[in-house]
């Protein structure tokens, strides 16, 4: 999937999709790595999963659980 790359700052990007759809990526210093947020894009941007990414591993993709106020 092709996608645009945002420079926030030297730490910071976010990659936009060419469907809507957008990662936020945060660094850290050191061996912390990053964490990288997956938006999916539904006339706004609802936050699908989150992940851990560093150079020694990449931790499971935790699925964002979230109640819908407006139907439940």
């Amino acid at each position: 999937m092709e996608f645009k790359k945002i420079e926030i700052d030297k730490k910071n990007y976010i990659k936009l999709y060419s469907d809507g759809n957008f990662e936020i990526h945060c660094r850290a210093y050191g061996p912390l790595g990053s964490n990288v947020y997956f938006f999916e894009n539904r006339s706004g941007g609802i936050l699908k999963w989150t992940q851990r990414r560093s150079y020694a591993f990449i931790a499971k993709k935790l699925k964002a659980n979230f109640v819908d106020e407006l139907t439940s």
